[in-house]
């Protein structure tokens, strides 16, 4: 195990003991009846025996029948994925505000990690966790390795549940910001299917599923299907995009790299083609490309469940995607391309007489299209199976094994910049390129396109685990309960494949072992709630983690939940979390590339230090063995609240605050503050010996340059991955609902939101602090909603809103800051359920409106004109069909 650091090593001990303390508490459980009076709902779940009935799943907990003391949870069930109408996960997390997915459509176009993952309250998505039935998941990404979120058949889904609180000391790493659990059903008889087609401007999008169970009272099994697919969205089908924003004080963002090229002789004149007049040609080159790409998915799972006897249960999930995505990408802009006279196709300026001309030109007419197609194709399969077994004393031992794997296939197409080069130097119509037209030569085009990227890559989960839960003995509030447990965790990911012609295989593997421990104190409860209370309970628990590949780490977390009288608790909690960091931050493939003195401002190189005259610079980029464990230190206080005077009503508000240390990152792209900040003083090594050089392009890959024609170099830029940043948070949570039945049915409400009061960020722990809420994170989510279910039909209106959107974008003199107007759109949905009468018994008809209003996107003077993240679907109408069996 690597060294670690003196004031790391006096934390982790401290740590340590707390964990320590709490898996060696001695058993001393009694086997006692229940001294009489109603359990309170918000101290303890009652958990049935493995035999009879499933076992209820609580999230934030490791143990059974009690639920996330001091912690907040958010849950959506299944009567409000229905009510909801989402065909799928990511729809469903999009209406939840405190993700940074709400009233998006949540895609990320290149198959990378949290292909659909939100985040929770802006902090990346990469510090929360995704779970399936409370364990972990695999990625499918081409660059991380950090879970990604499932797609489960939306017919599958039970519920969310969504800890927003550290809890590491449960789950282990990631889980810095929370976890999002999605819990599937377990219990299904006969047969239910659904679809839905709908559409919007420019776009469709058909989802169809089924689901099959049966139940023989020992056991059960449930099969689930679904099918999603849609077209396209580019940039040019939502004329509401705007990239000159000169009238707003701005600049003029359209691109000057266009299908008819743009001549620089370097004499002070640009002249645009196919004229060759004075004047510049501008084009917009985010037209052609995906706001939404093209996607199909199918996923599948099989969930079994089976008594063996009335102590031991068997069971396994099995969870399997197939997703493809077609995206709509830029085509490269060929820059400074020199042609002169020799070229048959060259022409000069009118007027200027020149034998030669610097070229900017997009290769439309070579690819024969305006964007390539990149395809993304990414197989994930999550499996778990295990044993639950009772034990003497209410004691469960839980014992299974978790397989689970990922293929992403990646295909990009590219341009060969050496051979376009070489056909720019043409000098006969058969080798020559023609810049203006269509004339060059088809086995000259067929070399310059001849370079794609073309990346496999899979990546293993394997996992040990064993838990043992259940009480310890009696207390007058209740029975104290312990859960302890121990995992073994192997992670391998694998790369074949190639870009530019230069191959990056990797192997990567770690081993992680982990022991954790969980004590419930019930403090008060029902036998001597009195002055003091309703009920008081306290959680304690920790979590030691080893990796085989950075060391070790250890955290804690207490919770505490009090509720003084009946209808009011107040709840806390405090605890350290960890984001390790992925395989491929550790240990990607180092790449060394040369930037010669004139073109370092293109590569973010300019050393201050030099002033005008720049030097050849060698920059690494890749993964780095000294990384660190990314670090966080998380505290939440709330209230709940259910008045006995108003039966129906709920709400709950929560505080937290979260520190976040050691983010991982890449020092690249921080201009001058490379140079002049300490932290980074080790990463920049000017004037090299021969040494230090041999040493940078070691087991690297060359780009731009051949070791074996190596020039004098200046400066060696060193900004491979590192633990660099700090972030701090602090915010609120809020969700109010009310349900009253009335004489016509049931009337329904609430809104549910998060309000962020700070946000800082520095890149490392000696830089300036900045602020995040002025770098396009909204301050304010909410949504609401109002709902009426009378007989066998249901209205619901939702109302979604984010706003405090502000953030800074290019002016000609530097920079300022924009807050851009709120979002707010209205969707509806209107479902009737066919009389039970009717050869149609169980049927369910659908309609809804999402973006009802069509709203258009807050304007913002950069990057398309809008502010902030957005649906580019709008007004989408679909119908829906369900039956059951």
């Amino acid at each position: 195990m690597r060294s670690i650091s003196t004031r790391r090593r006096a934390r982790l001990l401290r740590h340590s003991a707390l964990a320590a303390t709490m898996l060696i508490l001695p058993v001393t459980a009694h086997a006692q009846t229940d001294p009489g009076g109603d359990q309170l709902e918000s101290t303890e779940i009652e958990a049935p025996a493995a035999g009879s009935e499933d076992v209820i799943v609580v999230t934030g907990t490791s143990i059974r029948g009690v639920p996330p003391t001091g912690s907040d949870l958010i849950t959506v069930t299944r009567e409000d994925v229905k009510q909801i109408g989402a065909a799928s996960t990511p729809e469903l997390l999009a209406t939840v505000p405190q993700l940074n997915s709400f009233n998006t459509a949540p895609r990320v176009s290149n198959g990378g990690v949290g292909s659909f993952a939100p985040g929770l309250r802006g902090l990346p998505t990469a510090a929360t966790l995704p779970l399936m039935n409370g364990h972990r998941l695999i990625s499918g990404s081409v660059q991380q390795t950090n879970p990604d979120y499932p797609l489960i058949p939306e017919l599958a889904v039970e519920r969310v549940e969504i800890v927003a609180d550290g809890a590491s000391a449960i789950y282990g790493s990631e889980a810095v910001a929370g976890v999002i659990n999605f819990i599937t059903r377990k219990r299904v008889s006969g047969l239910e299917t659904n679809f839905r087609y709908g559409f919007a401007d420019d776009y469709d999008a058909l989802n169809a599923g089924a689901i099959f169970g049966q139940d023989w009272g020992t056991g059960s099994v449930v099969l689930a299907y679904q099918y999603p697919q849609n077209s396209n969205i580019t940039g040019a089908d939502r004329d509401y995009r705007s990239l000159d924003f000169r009238s707003e004080g701005g600049i003029d963002t359209r691109s000057t790299v266009c299908p008819d090229a743009n001549v620089n002789l370097f004499a002070g004149t640009i002249y645009a083609a196919p004229s060759l007049e004075p004047g510049v040609n501008t084009c917009d080159a985010r037209g052609p490309v995906d706001l939404l790409p093209e996607s199909r998915a199918h996923s599948g799972l099989i969930s079994v469940r089976q008594d063996l006897s009335d102590r031991i249960t068997v069971w396994g999930d099995v969870l399997y995607s197939d997703r493809k995505d077609t995206v709509q990408a830029a085509l490269p802009g060929q820059t400074f391309v020199l042609i002169t006279a020799a070229n048959p196709y060259f022409r000069a300026p009118p007027g200027t007489g020149s034998v030669f001309g610097y070229f900017d030109f997009r290769p439309d007419r070579l690819v024969g299209d305006d964007h390539f197609d990149q395809t993304y194709r990414v197989r994930t399969g999550n499996a778990t199976v295990g044993v639950d077994i009772d034990l003497p004393g209410d004691f469960q031992a839980s014992v299974y094994g978790t397989y689970n794997w990922s293929r992403n296939d990646t295909l990009q197409p590219g341009i060969d910049t050496t051979a376009l080069t070489a056909a720019a130097a043409g000098t006969t119509p058969s080798t020559a390129l023609d810049p203006f037209g269509y004339e060059t030569d088809p086995a000259v085009v067929a070399a310059i396109l001849d370079n794609p990227t073309n990346f496999t890559n899979r990546q293993r989960t394997r996992i040990g685990a064993v838990k043992v839960d259940g009480p310890l003995a009696q207390l007058p509030g209740g029975d104290l309960k312990i859960a302890v447990g121990a995992e073994y965790r192997r992670e391998t990911y694998m790369q074949r494949g190639q870009s530019g012609g230069v191959g990056f295989p990797e192997d990567l593997a770690r081993n992680v072992q982990s022991v954790y421990g969980e004590l419930f104190i019930p403090i008060i409860g029902y036998g001597n709630a009195g002055a003091f209370g309703q009920s008081l309970t306290l959680s304690l628990s920790g979590r030691y983690d080893h990796y085989s590949d950075f060391g070790s780490t250890t955290n804690p977390k207490i919770g505490l939940t009090w509720e003084p009288l009946d209808g009011v608790a107040f709840r806390g909690s405090y605890g350290h979390s960890f984001r390790a960091p992925g395989l491929r931050d550790l240990g990607s493939t180092v790449g060394s590339y040369y930037s010669a003195a004139a073109l370092v401002d293109a590569f973010g190189a300019r050393d201050p230090a030099r002033g005008a005259a720049q030097v050849n610079t060698i920059l690494l980029y890749g993964g780095n063995a000294d990384i660190e464990p990314e670090t966080a230190r998380t505290w939440s206080a709330g209230v709940d609240l259910r008045p006995l005077f108003a039966p129906g009503l709920t709400a709950s508000v929560t505080y937290y605050d979260i520190k976040y240390d050691d983010v991982i990152g890449a020092p690249s792209g921080l201009g001058s503050l490379l140079f002049s900040d300490p932290t980074f003083a080790t990463r920049v090594i000017r004037d090299p010996g021969a040494a230090q050089v041999s040493d940078a392009i070691t087991n690297t890959v060359p780009f731009y340059f051949t070791f074996d024609a190596v020039p004098q170099i200046g400066n060696i830029l060193d900004l491979r991955q590192g633990n660099f940043g700090v972030r701090k948070t602090s915010g609120i949570d809020f969700d109010l609902r009310y349900r009253r039945e009335v004489g016509f049915g049931t009337l329904f409400g609430g809104v549910a939101g998060n309000y962020i009061l700070d946000y800082s960020n520095r890149l490392s722990p000696t830089s300036p602090e900045s602020n995040s809420l002025e770098a396009g994170i909204p301050r304010a989510t909410l949504r609401t909603t109002l709902g009426i279910a009378a007989g066998p039909v249901t209205f619901v209106n939702f109302v979604n809103h984010r706003s405090g959107v502000t953030a800074s974008y290019a002016t000609p003199t530097g920079s300022a800051l924009y807050e851009a107007k709120g979002y707010t759109t209205v969707d509806l949905r209107l479902s009737l359920t066919l009389p039970q009468e009717s050869f149609l018994e169980g049927t369910e008809l659908g309609l809804q409106i999402n973006d009802l209003f069509d709203v258009t996107p807050p304007y913002f003077p950069g990057t398309d004109g809008l502010g902030g993240a957005y649906n580019p679907i709008g007004r989408y109408a679909a119908v829906s069909l369900r039956t059951a069996f």
